[in-house]
């Protein structure tokens, strides 16, 4: 692993703090805002001179912003840290696959970040801990305002800000929430309610890290999906209030679980099966990992640990954080190598046994 990346491996980010509004639900907020050169070609058809010295020139003017942080040339990342970043929301698989020279940069914290030359010349994103698009826009803005003030922007009178895919043209801003909805999926009809009426809301259902990727551990991100005509507040009140309606379903569903007799012993049951999967797998995939701690988070929440044999205690923030260390990039960047799927497994369940305060023999 990059030294420079050791500090961030051993540090919650921001985004998974505790104490942000409605983290029983909503994980966490992000705000991405994408803007284009004025006088360039979008990357797609930029010249790799001419993205190197975009590259350049961003280092140059916008890295004091990240002072505290990182700037690393996407080419010189290897393929684990990469991975470790995407699962960190700090960068995207497009910009390391992309042929051109580009950057990352990010505070320690995770709390803003800044792309070159991935779809657009420049994404930049900010995050909160919970449902609080409002700090994570004004994060992201901070950004952009630098951007804005270093870089001619293409901006249109009538089109708002010009970006690479028309989809994201007007505000080029995607605002999303990352939300654990067990009780819902539980429930299965529930939940296929929910992730419809977010489509009739014109929002995006995707999975945890974002466009093309899996739900697993009953994890979800939601986001708009309009960007010309809403005014930035428009669309950011209307995912915030999306998720609002969405945590507030989730929570009776849990409450629903818990008072009806056979559910409640049902889900008791399944939380046992999932702590001694824990307790006694050698070997676990993600799907596998992320399936059991989301059960007990679930069981937890619905008031249920104390009747779920297990020793020590169990915390939903902790099932959380070691939802999100568990992911393979995060395991690799922690032994410092690539693993083939086996050792992955085999150290995942290690890392679980001891996130979890589990004695082992």
């Amino acid at each position: 692993m990059d030294p420079r990346l050791d500090p961030i491996l051993h540090r919650t980010p921001a985004w998974l703090a505790p104490d942000g509004p409605e983290t029983d639900v909503v994980i966490a907020s992000r705000v991405r805002l994408a803007r284009n050169h004025r006088a360039l070609p979008f990357p797609s058809q930029l010249q790799q001179d001419a993205a190197e010295d975009l590259c350049t020139k961003a280092r140059e003017r916008i890295s004091p912003m990240f002072q505290n942080g990182l700037v690393l040339e996407a080419k010189e990342v290897s393929s684990f840290d990469a991975e470790f970043l995407v699962e960190r929301s700090l960068a995207s698989r497009d910009l390391f696959e992309n042929h051109l020279p580009g950057l990352v940069l990010f505070l320690g914290d995770g709390s803003i970040g800044l792309m070159v030359n991935e779809e657009d010349h420049f994404r930049a994103q900010g995050f909160a801990c919970g449902l609080d698009l409002e700090r994570a826009y004004r994060r992201c803005c901070a950004v952009t305002g630098e951007l804005g003030r270093r870089f001619p922007l293409a901006r249109h009178p009538k089109y708002g800000y010009l970006t690479c895919c028309p989809t994201n043209a007007g505000s080029g801003m995607r605002a999303s929430l990352m939300l654990h909805l067990p009780a819902l999926a539980r429930e299965r009809g529930p939940l296929q309610k929910t992730l419809q009426a977010a489509r009739r809301s014109a929002l995006a259902v995707r999975g945890v890290h974002g466009e093309g990727s899996r739900a697993l551990g009953q994890m979800y991100q939601i986001s708009n999906q309009r960007t010309l005509g809403p005014t930035d507040p428009e669309q950011v009140g209307l995912v915030a209030q999306f998720g609002r309606d969405v945590a507030r379903y989730e929570r009776d569903t849990r409450q629903r679980l818990r008072e009806d007799d056979g559910r409640r012993r049902e889900l008791i049951e399944a939380a046992q099966r999932s702590w001694s999967t824990l307790v006694e797998s050698k070997q676990l995939t993600s799907a596998q990992a992320l399936q059991a701690l989301s059960t007990l988070r679930l069981a937890v929440l619905a008031e249920l640990g104390d009747e779920v044999e297990c020793e020590p205690a169990l915390h939903p923030h902790t099932l959380l954080q070691l939802s999100f260390q568990l992911q393979p990039g995060h395991l690799q960047a922690r032994f410092g190598s690539p693993m083939n799927p086996e050792q992955r497994d085999a150290s995942r369940a290690q890392i679980l046994r001891k996130g979890l305060g589990i004695r082992t023999n």
